[in-house]
């Protein structure tokens, strides 16, 4: 059985099993869906109140298994395969030249190499950097829109993460994954809005996701859409 809470901001969503138990469990499952475990007689009343009352715990456990997913957004650079950039998708054509560069346009991926060996690491080499730049381009306007309203000061920073498309550290350091440039604009400021909430409230907490909703009100969507790329 369906069922769901509201907690504040939030809508909470359940599956409802009843059983012959006497109390009454909640478990958050690593793919974030969350099963609640009845009496059979329980009243919908006091199930809903006690799934209320362990609302931010059932937040955090989302944020923690959402923290674990691994991003595995390798390339293989070879003709005839594809690249996600900025959520669409690009087809590869490598040839051979007197020259290593790498060049687009419709929805090609031109990478031009003097020996075919060498496509991967020229082609990521170029990816990496044309990462960084649009990824900074597309998050200064957040951040500086973010850091005058609250009053705080940032400074982003790259590095590849294996588990997480970004972090801030409690100096507020934030700290981006490059591989975000596969996904679409609206999930990349998302993430970028995630972390600068981070710099106001450090934890998973009602006042972190309250910030969130207040500063991004379509942030589930943006997350949901974010996932697909994992």
């Amino acid at each position: 059985m369906k069922e769901q809470i509201v907690f504040g901001t939030h809508t909470i969503d359940f599956d409802l099993k009843y059983t012959n138990r006497k109390s009454l469990g909640i478990k958050v499952q690593p793919d974030t869906s969350v099963t609640v475990t009845a009496p059979e007689n329980a009243p919908m009343a006091k199930i809903k109140t006690a799934v209320s009352k362990k609302a931010m715990w059932i937040l955090n456990q989302k944020s923690y298994f959402l923290s674990m997913d691994t991003i595995s957004n390798d390339v293989i650079i070879k003709s005839g395969y594809t690249v996600h950039y900025l959520g669409r998708q690009y087809k590869v054509v490598v040839e051979v030249t007197s020259k290593n560069e790498v060049s687009y346009k419709g929805n090609l991926f031109l990478i031009s190499v003097t020996k075919k060996e060498k496509a991967q690491q020229v082609f990521e080499t170029w990816f990496n950097e044309r990462a960084i730049l649009k990824i900074t381009e597309i998050a200064q306007p957040i951040i500086k829109k973010f850091t005058l309203k609250h009053s705080t000061s940032v400074v982003v920073f790259f590095q590849d993460m294996p588990t997480r498309w970004g972090s801030c550290t409690i100096k507020n350091k934030l700290i981006l994954n490059p591989k975000l440039v596969h996904t679409p604009k609206r999930c990349i400021e998302y993430v970028v809005m995630h972390e600068l909430c981070h710099t106001i409230h450090k934890h998973h907490n009602s006042d972190f996701f309250n910030l969130l909703t207040l500063m991004m009100p379509d942030w589930e969507k943006r997350k949901m859409k974010l996932d697909t790329y994992l």
